[in-house]
């Protein structure tokens, strides 16, 4: 016999976006028959095709109903391939569905007069929908019938079924369901999730909001279809943004705990333990590949160790205890250092130490490398040239820096840290030397000040020193003009420079020190002179070196082009350069972002 096409005597109102299988179980329904699958024996439709939204059996539905059997299927999930539907304009995944267990807008069933009027939408069946769009309430479960044969006939499903009151759906929790919506009515967008098969997009959101919204602990299996939602919302609001934003949140999350021996499966765990039940989906690989990527590189996971099904490559960064035991090293030795570098800090009892954050694996080589070549206060001594005494003048100001930065904490030097005090001294040897040169141990002692504060004074000053051999000089065969120490003496004020000096080390006159200062280039402090007791303006001598990296002279521009200053100027006024707004005779000044 051949298939039946002709339009029912008895119609039921068609919606638009019902399925084949409500519209044909509510025309059963309407024309006599109990059921779908009867309607189906007597019009010779198959069963398991409606069922599987084919074509053939969609455009029989439509031709009973006499409506466009396009309008019927766009909205039917069809089944195109093992595992795989056709729902709208996206090709979903079956695990997107719920397909066992119908969910009914309690509102639609309330405003319907009798089962023949309630129909069922294609959209109810994706398990993240869970509002129904007219009526902005919550979904609620449809009873259930054993076996398959009824469970898609919804009109079957709901006779005689009371629905429970509505529950209102919030507005600002919705956004992942009119991303999803939009998806399957228009097709994938450009976003990153647009670019993720729709199952992944959907239920990774959920299950990232889940731990956003309700933390580590939750139970997906308690969480209420408004938890959902709002879970859903807060996922979708980060993953819109890509995988930088995903990965800023997972790290957002690790700093909101402290560093200890926490593993990262308890502060992801409720995602975590879902992403680990996915291992048998290769379309979560873009999302499991990312999620173990950030794990190796900001837990302390010991190379070899199994992620999300693969091996650690390499261990990326260390908690106190795994770099202890991989390095061999001293505890207390490892944490004071990490405290001098600001990545660690004691803890409030006094006892022992905390990090602020894992310590990269190129840190831990580092200092497992400085311990071997640190030097007591007696060898660095040796290592400058000056007696233990001296040392211990030199570091307490914080010139010549120790390894170990707590006050309690033996003095340990680097030679790295020694050659770059020495070295800051070696860089002001010039060539031509002064009749009244002293080393500055003696010099010191003939101005009466404390040796330290002299070569502070010197540094932050850039007196020229001198030396027979600059590439070799220890610090007492550095020397220093005592003329020349006694006059900057006599204008220096700790942290400031005289302004007639700051023009001779920044090579400016005094009149553009002094526009510099009026107008904030340089920091000015208010000095009393101690000579002659009056008030004046000084400059800040950090303020000069922020100024010195961030700014550069017409003539130092033409002194590295070759060029005379004037020429050079023209070019760069040529090309847009702006200099600094300063008085009349000052020197034209560029910022250095501008002309290099």
């Amino acid at each position: 016999m051949a298939p039946f096409f002709r339009k029912l005597p008895l119609q039921v109102e068609f919606h638009d976006g019902e399925t084949a299988t409500s519209l044909a179980g509510r025309l059963a329904l309407r024309n006599g028959a109990p059921k779908v699958s009867a309607l189906c024996s007597d019009a010779e439709l198959d069963l398991l095709q409606l069922t599987n939204g084919t074509p053939e059996a969609v455009t029989q539905v439509a031709a009973m109903a006499g409506v466009e059997a396009s309008r019927l299927q766009l909205w039917t999930p069809y089944w195109i391939a093992p595992g795989w539907f056709q729902l709208g304009r996206e090709r979903i995944k079956f695990t997107a569905f719920s397909r066992t267990a119908f969910k009914g807008c309690p509102r639609c069933l309330q405003e319907a007069s009798g089962p023949t009027e309630a129909a069922h939408f294609g959209l109810w069946q994706l398990t993240s929908v869970r509002t129904c769009q007219k009526h902005a309430c919550y979904l609620v479960p449809l009873p259930q019938v054993s076996g398959n044969r009824h469970a898609f006939d919804t009109a079957y499903l709901v006779s005689g079924f009371e629905p429970p009151e509505p529950t209102e759906a919030t507005e600002q929790f919705q956004a992942l369901e009119h991303y999803l919506r939009k998806r399957v009515e228009q097709g994938p967008g450009r976003t990153w999730p647009d670019r993720l098969p729709f199952h992944v997009a959907a239920q990774t959101c959920e299950a990232f909001g889940l731990l956003l919204t309700l933390g580590p602990k939750a139970r997906r299996e308690t969480a209420t279809p408004a938890q959902w939602a709002a879970a859903g919302t807060a996922g979708y609001g980060v993953l819109r943004h890509g995988p930088d934003a995903f990965r800023e949140k997972l790290k957002e999350i690790q700093r909101a705990h402290p560093v200890d021996n926490t593993l990262y499966r308890t502060r992801y765990r409720v995602f975590f333990e879902w992403l680990r039940h996915r291992d048998d989906d290769p379309q979560f690989d873009v999302i499991r590949d990312l999620v173990r990527e950030f794990i190796f590189r900001n837990f302390p996971i010991s190379e070899g160790s199994i992620v999300l099904g693969r091996p650690c490559p390499e261990q990326y960064v260390h908690s106190l205890s795994t770099a202890r035991s991989r390095y061999g090293m001293s505890g207390w030795k490892l944490a004071r250092r990490l405290a001098s570098m600001g990545l660690a800090e004691r803890k409030a009892s006094g006892q022992g130490f905390v990090l602020t954050g894992y310590v990269p694996t190129e840190i831990i080589n580092d200092i497992a490398t400085d311990f071997d070549a640190l030097l007591n206060a007696t060898d660095a001594g040796r290592y400058l040239g000056v007696e233990r005494f001296m040392m211990a003048k030199l570091t307490k100001p914080g010139m010549v820096e120790k390894y170990f930065d707590e006050k309690n904490a033996s003095p340990m030097y680097h030679p790295r840290d020694l050659d770059g005090f020495i070295g800051k001294l070696r860089a002001r040897i010039e060539r031509s030397e002064a009749t009244d040169v002293l080393d500055i141990a003696t010099a010191s002692h003939r101005v009466r000040i404390p040796t330290e504060r002299v070569v502070e004074i010197i540094l932050r000053n850039r007196l020229p020193l001198y030396a027979p051999d600059p590439t070799t000089a220890r610090f007492p065969d550095i020397g220093v003009s005592l003329s020349l120490l006694r006059e900057v003496i006599d204008t220096d004020h700790a942290g400031t420079v005289h302004p007639t000096r700051a023009a001779k080390i920044l090579g400016f006159n005094v009149r553009t020190i002094r526009s510099l200062m009026d107008t904030g280039v340089l920091t000015s402090c208010h000095v009393d002179e101690l000579k002659s007791g009056r008030s004046r303006r000084y400059v800040c001598a950090k303020s000069m070196e922020r100024f010195s990296k961030s700014h550069i002279s017409v003539v130092e521009l033409a002194t590295a082009s070759g060029r005379l200053p004037g020429v050079e100027a023209v070019i760069q006024l040529d090309r847009g350069a702006q200099p600094l707004p300063l008085g009349p005779r000052a020197n034209m000044i560029f910022r250095r972002n501008d002309v290099l």
